[in-house]
């Protein structure tokens, strides 16, 4: 798990959600205080980098009249539209400033979708680097978190989700999520067993 193989795989880190006056945080307001997420996403990605792994940002960004959601979305897309959230260009579709961020950070752009490997070079990426198993943590915990975890477990990564560097519109739908449907598609941790684990090897 701490060898070179392995990488952190952020999604969604941006104002919209993790930023007091981005437009989507009121709605993730409550798990994200509750399970402390900024906190624990940051000392994952300050140990993560300590030990080699890539950290890969897969932030969500539509275009000013959302186009990339067709003529009627419905869903969570629709949500996001009504809120005017992360619009590309914007601060709002910024990784976040509470996020600690270092230039050797890898950006994957063009996803506008839930799951962050479609439509986007997330796979060619892990694969150049050899990467085979990646480390899941960010927002939403049963939309893009669940749907990336799905599509990497049938593409053959080994996948560790992070339980408590996640958020998502309830703590109702984040149980469901990390209790019933994570433990399916992948092995999850806290982050601190998370790094119990690596420094066992």
């Amino acid at each position: 798990m701490a060898t070179p193989k392995a990488a952190l795989v952020l999604m969604e880190l941006q104002n919209d959600f993790l930023a007091l006056e981005g437009k989507a945080y009121p709605l993730l307001k409550t798990v994200l205080e509750e399970n402390n997420v900024v906190s624990n996403l940051n000392a994952l990605i300050r140990g993560a980098r300590e030990l080699g792994m890539p950290i890969i940002h897969t932030p969500i960004e539509f275009s000013e009249d959302y186009r990339e959601m067709g003529a009627d979305p419905y869903g969570i897309l629709k949500i996001v539209k009504t809120l005017g959230a992360f619009q590309r260009g914007t601060w709002g579709a910024q990784i976040a400033d509470s996020i600690d961020r270092h230039p050797s950070d890898i950006m994957i752009e063009n996803k506008s979708g839930i799951d962050a490997f479609c439509g986007t070079r997330l796979d060619q990426v892990l694969r150049a680097k050899g990467i085979t198993t990646i480390v899941l943590a960010g927002q939403l915990t049963h939309l893009c978190i669940e749907s990336t975890m799905r599509s990497a477990y049938d593409k053959g990564y080994r996948v560790l989700s992070v339980t408590d560097a996640t958020a998502t519109i309830g703590m109702e739908q984040y149980r469901m999520s990390v209790e019933h449907n994570w433990p399916m598609f992948s092995l999850p941790v806290t982050h601190k067993a998370f790094f119990g684990q690596a420094a066992r090897g």
